[in-house]
């Protein structure tokens, strides 16, 4: 049975480590009864996506930020839908690089830029969709 959280961000830092203890809580028991050893590793997989969607959305977009997230066990294996949408306009990853020179040592390129690239790695589907208003990303584990 699919179980569902929804989360109504501020958009400011703290709301990243809100939503990772939410989804954390949430997944804990909307995954009893799965059938796999390395519970742990998904349910840690599933907390650095949920930090790099909201941080992306607060860093990225403007306005409201809200997270969804869809559970299920099937066949004993776990699985999320986590959904992250913002008032933001897109600008895609490439977009934002190519805002700096190649010269710019900032933090902010040097610390940066990683977030949709590990949700990529980490996930089984990554749809992106900004032709609404705001930017809506769906990542789907495992």
């Amino acid at each position: 049975m699919v179980t569902t959280l929804t989360l109504d961000l501020n958009p400011e830092p703290m709301s990243a480590p809100q939503a990772r203890h939410a989804v954390r809580e949430f997944l804990t028991t909307a995954w009893i009864g799965a059938d796999i050893a390395d519970i742990e590793t998904l349910l840690d997989d599933a907390l650095l996506v949920t930090t790099e969607l909201v941080s992306n959305a607060i860093r990225h977009g403007s306005g409201h930020v809200v997270l969804e997230a869809a559970a299920d066990v099937v066949e004993g294996n776990p699985t999320v839908c986590l959904e992250c949408r913002d008032d933001g306009q897109w600008v895609s990853p490439q977009g934002v690089m190519s805002l700096f020179t190649a010269t710019d040592t900032s933090a902010d390129i040097d610390d940066g830029g990683r977030g949709l690239q590990i949700v990529q790695a980490l996930c089984s589907e990554v749809e992106i969709s900004h032709d609404v208003p705001g930017s809506v990303v769906r990542a789907t584990l495992p």
